[in-house]
Formats: C-alpha cells, sequence, structure tokens
C-alpha cells in the first residue's frame, strides 16, 4: 500500500486504509469508518460497540504524534470490532479483516450444523472443501457414513477425487457393496477399533500429508462425517479427548477442518462440543433456499443469515 495518499486498499480479503496523523479526524473515527466500509453498514451502527471493546480517547492518545511531531511508529494495538478484527499500527496504518474471511482465508475448525437434508449439507460441506482448481487436498473422516458421501461432495467441488484421502470407520458390519479399488476416485483407508483408533487415523493422516507437501494456509481441507454418534455415543470427556488432538492437527498444517453435526444449533449436543471450534456454520432451509450464518468465537460475533 502507498501510505502517502491515505487512499484504502483491500488485498486478500484484508482492507487496509492509511490514517493520517494530525489531521482533524480522530484515529477511532478512522476505524469506525473501515470496519463499516468492510462489513457494508452504516457508520452509526458501530461506535456504541468500539465503547464496548476499546476506549477510543485512549486509542487516540496512544498513537497520536509525539511532542516532537513526528509519528509513533514503533506502537501497535489488535482488538476485534462487529465481528472484525483491526490492527492499528503507531503509523496510522489501519487494517480490518472479517473473521469469517480470516477463517476462510487462514484455516480453523468449524461446526456445521442444523438439521436440516443432506443435500443442504452435501452442499454446505462442498463449498467449505474449496475451490479444486487451486490444487487442494482433502480429507475424508467418515464415522458410519458410506464412501460415496465424499465422492457426492468431492463431484460438487468438481474434483474426481485425485487428491483426496478417506478414513472410513464403520461401527456397525460393513456391507459387501462398498467401493472397490479400481473405482476412480479417493484413496480410501479403512479403520477398526475403537474411537482411539478413529482419531489417531486421522491425525497420522493429516500429519503425514503435511510432512509431504508443507500446506499453505487452508490448502488442506479436512471434512469430519459424522459428529453425531460420538457426541451421542461419548461423554463429554471422551469426546474432548477424540476432538482435541484432530482440531489441533488440523490447525498446526494451517488447514481447515469442518465437522458436521446435523442436529439444531440450541440442541444440547451442539452446545456441548461448540466451544472447541473457531465458528459455528448454522444451516437452515426457507422460501428462498437454504442459507447460513456463521457464530464466530473469537470476535464473539453472529452474522446475518445469507445464502448457502
Amino acid at each position: 500500500m502507498d501510505e502517502s495518499d491515505g487512499e484504502p486498499t483491500f488485498d486478500d480479503g484484508v482492507y487496509c486504509v492509511q490514517h493520517e496523523l494530525g489531521t482533524g479526524r480522530s484515529l477511532s473515527t478512522t476505524v469506525v469508518m473501515a470496519v463499516a466500509d468492510v462489513a457494508g453498514v452504516d457508520p452509526a451502527d458501530i461506535p456504541e460497540q468500539l465503547y464496548d471493546v476499546v476506549d477510543p480517547e485512549a486509542l487516540d492518545r496512544l498513537f497520536e504524534p509525539k511532542e516532537t511531531g513526528a509519528p509513533r511508529k514503533g506502537g501497535r494495538l489488535s482488538f476485534s470490532l462487529y465481528g472484525h478484527h483491526v490492527t492499528v499500527r503507531g503509523n496510522g496504518v489501519v487494517t480490518v479483516q472479517s473473521g469469517l474471511a480470516r477463517i476462510k482465508r487462514n484455516g480453523g475448525n468449524l461446526l456445521v450444523v442444523g438439521s436440516v437434508p443432506d443435500s443442504v449439507l452435501d452442499t454446505a460441506s462442498s463449498l467449505l472443501l474449496g475451490e479444486t482448481a487451486v490444487g487442494r487436498t482433502r480429507v475424508f473422516a467418515l464415522h458410519d457414513r458410506d464412501v460415496a458421501t465424499a465422492r457426492r461432495r468431492l463431484s460438487l467441488a468438481r474434483s474426481s477425487g485425485e487428491n483426496a484421502r478417506v478414513v472410513d470407520y464403520h461401527t456397525g458390519a460393513r456391507s459387501t457393496t462398498a467401493s472397490t479399488p479400481e473405482e476412480v476416485g479417493p484413496t480410501v483407508d479403512r479403520v477398526t477399533g475403537d474411537l482411539d483408533a478413529l482419531r489417531d487415523a486421522v491425525v497420522d493422516t493429516v500429519e503425514r500429508l503435511d510432512d509431504e507437501r508443507r500446506f499453505d494456509p487452508a490448502e488442506l481441507r479436512v471434512c469430519f462425517d459424522s459428529l453425531r454418534p460420538v457426541v451421542e455415543n461419548h461423554d463429554e470427556a471422551a469426546v474432548e479427548a477424540f476432538l482435541g488432538p484432530i482440531c489441533e492437527a488440523v490447525e498446526a498444517a494451517s488447514g481447515m477442518g469442518h465437522y458436521v453435526l446435523p442436529v439444531a444449533y440450541d440442541s444440547p449436543a451442539v452446545q456441548s462440543v461448540a466451544g472447541t471450534f473457531d465458528a459455528v456454520v448454522e444451516l437452515r432451509t426457507g422460501d428462498a433456499g437454504p442459507e447460513q450464518r456463521w457464530h464466530l468465537r473469537e470476535t464473539d460475533h453472529t452474522t446475518g443469515w445469507f445464502d448457502l
């Protein structure tokens, strides 16, 4: 960014503007205007929440020029406002990134919930698997779900599955009509044993792929479907011991994982595990078609409903 002109830029999901220090406009006003611009709302909707997260007068004093008139170039302050990550530097540069865009760009772990048809879950999952054109690697961890689930979602993402791995786990007897090795598609690893065996297989797969590729942020996409038997058949301590290492492995690989729990957002099952994830993606169907809204943990912000 050319810091001399003060014109905002928007690059790779990050809004950047140069606040002109020493002018009549306060730094806090520049922050509010920047967040409002990114969020697409009127600035009047922002100030009350700004007072909740930072003292605007203290913000102005912290970054105002020194007594000599020289700018304070070394200061830096970061905070969350209206579901957005804001960083203010001592030289007057203000950057804003929505919490939603930040997760999509850098990766994280998402819980996908809602009492919706499988077709809506397929659509949501395929979108979270990311664009195939950028050469992403996908990992599916299937708990009592057919491998056809992975193939269907890969197809929606316009991928044949050549860069996909499936960890296939069933608690009951397997069907003799399961997919054959001759089928073109993802590599399938069958897992037997207890829940620890499934956890270890998923972690090992993610770590092995990361060792081979050293993924860029959000290049690796992981889908776990379904969490329902995990949550319904095990206590909270066991669920935490299961999910923790998987989420940590995905995060260490800078990946984006989504975990399907097809029950209502306000159900005890969802609320018992929601704190483990960076965000909860809530799905619903309506007259206008399937919609989603995101509950972002770090910024404590819930988006409005928008099209899936």
